[in-house]
């Protein structure tokens, strides 16, 4: 990812460096960068009071603490890749005992919930998405610099008040730094690699029309290169020995599973040519198609003229599920693709089809088709506790049913999976492989916990609900409301922030959510035939400034057209279908299936990348929200 900054160098060539030509470099980058607004005045008056506040600041602290200053490091302006998409990080310091400093710089008297936010999410961006930052302590300061300033409490942000043109808390924070025992060479820091995983929508568009696979490398874990690693190694494999796999890849709500899918779709079929492997992604969930398919047909308007010859249509990747399934049902012979991802394979139909009882499930019609080809791999990409049709399978009848129609093809498939379900598989003995177990959630940018603090929710375990929030708070925000409006006021605080200065389309997107059973709200977004132009595809994908835009907030998604789809940041309408009454929540909907209603809401909570912001008018339930840790705005 090429990065860059505004001005970097060691604090030696810092202070060596005028106050005029620092100033040029940072006009000139700015002027340089694509995804920028045009330069305000006010930043100039800003980036000169860094200046000021940085000479003197570095100056007083090699003065007490006489470190060499070529070997510390400062960069002014380090773009970095944030969840509305690039913005720049004001000062980034690090030091021989490795440990970083970020520090955002606010010209005012008072720093809004907004921009310590902000600043935190800077700190973890760096902590978990820059390789040479991930293994560094960090910290975060907020620098306020206008006379009078108010300061402010944050678990991960200091506050710092400017006195006599001096960053008194970071001096001396540095200073305790640099008496530390030196071992990083902070040239090194430089040359880090930037790593972030991006939305299901900017990842798609990246890998068909940049030829880029998005990259996991993170402080919390797994990379999620190695499952895909292993299955471009299996097909090759499959082709060559003209072997059938069937291969079980399971992951937590938002472990990349979707992401994964599609990556190793377009990766085959660029290194192989489309025509020769016909590789093909599949769904049931319209929705998500439909979303994938605006996104592509989107992002290619966008990028013409920029694109090179490694560009390769998507759309014909990317498919529902039905027609592909009307075709096996009419003749096993009458497809020919060669790899086969069926996303979300937990929710496979138990049969084919509801109203032809003899009819075989959908997973034994797959497994008969697989067995009928010269060579193949069916990937089955699977999660639990998210079922919201009434004739989904669970995971459990899932792999008994796989368990039988791998068993009936004698021989002639043979299934890999993880060790947790392989263990399961009584009529058939499974090769294991735990590479295909992503067991870290990375949709949440900043936590791994959200689904913890679900599912306490969920479970009427309010003390666990709140033990975990105050965990994650600090990362990524749980806010409650009773009022519409401040819910959208919220959230457009934090996208103005957040987006501050990006002119491009991959914004940080913010809207509503809402139960299909929660009783009247706004309108549903996928009642499109009702009033045209309110379309699914639009409402994800086009800028905040389109009329048809989920940041609009004048549609709400329902658990239907959500599930595998994620926001920046959620608001989510908490619905008269579950309600809490004597001590725990009750299902009140008409589906009188209480799992159904749980896996709702389920996928609608989980929906955040960067935060969740409920709406809920129940006052009970209200009450039982804010014990388990959310804040009330």
């Amino acid at each position: 990812m090429d990065l860059k900054a505004g001005w970097d160098g060691t604090w030696q060539d810092f202070l060596s460096t005028d106050r005029a030509s620092f100033l040029e470099s940072l006009v000139s980058f700015h002027r340089s960068l694509s995804w920028t607004q045009d330069l305000d005045p006010a930043q100039r008056y800003a980036w000169e009071t860094e200046y000021d506040v940085m000479t003197s600041t570095l100056n007083h602290v090699i003065t007490e603490t006489q470190v060499e200053p070529e070997k510390c490091w400062i960069v002014f302006e380090q773009e970095l890749i944030g969840e509305g998409g690039k913005r720049a990080a004001d000062v980034n310091l690090v030091t021989p005992a490795g440990e970083l400093f970020v520090v955002e710089f606010k010209h005012k008297q008072e720093a809004s919930e907004y921009e310590i936010l902000r600043a935190n999410s800077d700190l973890q961006t760096m902590r978990r998405y820059h390789s040479e930052s991930i293994d560094l302590v960090g910290y975060g300061f907020v620098v306020l610099t206008k006379p009078g300033a108010k300061p402010f409490q944050h678990p991960n942000v200091v506050c710092d008040i400017a006195e006599d043109g001096l960053a008194p808390q970071l001096a001396s924070q540095l200073i305790t730094s640099l008496s530390k025992p030196s071992y990083y060479n902070v040239l090194q820091w430089a040359k880090g690699e930037f790593y972030r995983q991006p939305s299901i929508l900017h990842g798609t568009a990246q890998v068909f029309f940049d030829a880029k696979i998005p990259t996991l490398k993170t402080s919390a874990g797994e990379n999620i290169g190695q499952a895909r690693a292993a299955l471009l190694k299996l097909y090759q494999h499959a082709r060559d020995k003209q072997q059938r796999y069937v291969v079980v890849v399971h992951g937590r709500p938002g472990a990349g599973k979707t992401l994964l899918g599609i990556g190793s779709v377009a990766e085959i079929a660029r290194s192989e040519s489309a025509k020769q492997s016909e590789p093909i992604f599949l769904s049931g969930n319209g929705p998500l198609v439909q979303v994938l398919q605006h996104t592509l047909d989107y992002s290619g308007k966008q990028s013409v003229g920029r694109t090179g010859d490694k560009v390769i249509d998507g759309r014909v990747m990317i498919q529902d599920l039905l027609p592909f399934k009307k075709d096996l049902k009419r003749s096993l012979t009458s497809r020919r693709e060669t790899f086969v991802v069926f996303d979300e394979a937990q929710r496979a139909w138990d049969k084919a089809s509801p109203r032809e009882s003899q009819s075989p499930s959908e997973l034994m019609l797959f497994c008969n088709w697989l067995a009928c080809q010269p060579f193949g791999v069916l990937v089955l990409l699977v999660g639990d506790g998210q079922a919201i049709h009434r004739n989904e399978m669970q995971l459990d009848q899932m792999l008994a049913d796989l368990d039988a129609a791998i068993r009936a093809q004698n021989g002639k498939v043979i299934p890999i999976m993880p060790s947790l379900h392989a263990s399961k598989m009584q009529l058939v003995t499974p090769i294991k492989k735990d590479v295909y177990n992503l067991k870290t959630p990375i949709r949440q940018a900043y936590t791994e916990s959200l689904d913890k603090w679900i599912e306490a929710v969920l479970s009427n375990n309010s003390d666990q609900a709140q033990k975990v929030a105050l965990d994650i708070q600090a990362y990524y925000p749980l806010r409650l409301t009773q009022y519409q409006q401040t819910a959208e006021t919220y959230a457009l605080g934090v996208q103005q922030t957040m987006h501050e200065g990006n002119k491009l389309q991959d914004a940080f997107r913010t809207g509503w959510l809402m139960s299909s059973q929660g009783g009247k709200f706004i309108e549903e977004v996928q009642k499109d035939k009702y009033k045209p132009g309110k379309h699914i595809g639009p409402w994800y994908v086009e800028p905040p400034s389109s009329e048809n835009s989920c940041c609009q907030f004048e549609a709400a998604c329902t658990e239907f057209s959500c599930q595998g789809l994620e926001l920046s940041l959620a608001l989510f309408n908490w619905g008269l279908d579950m309600v809490y009454r004597n001590g725990k929540l009750v299902v009140e909907d008409r589906r009188q299936y209480e799992h159904y209603t749980e896996g709702s809401y389920r996928v609608l909570l989980s929906r955040g990348r960067s935060g969740l912001v409920i709406k809920c008018d129940d006052q009970e339930t209200f009450e039982y929200l804010k014990q388990c840790g959310m804040q009330e705005l």
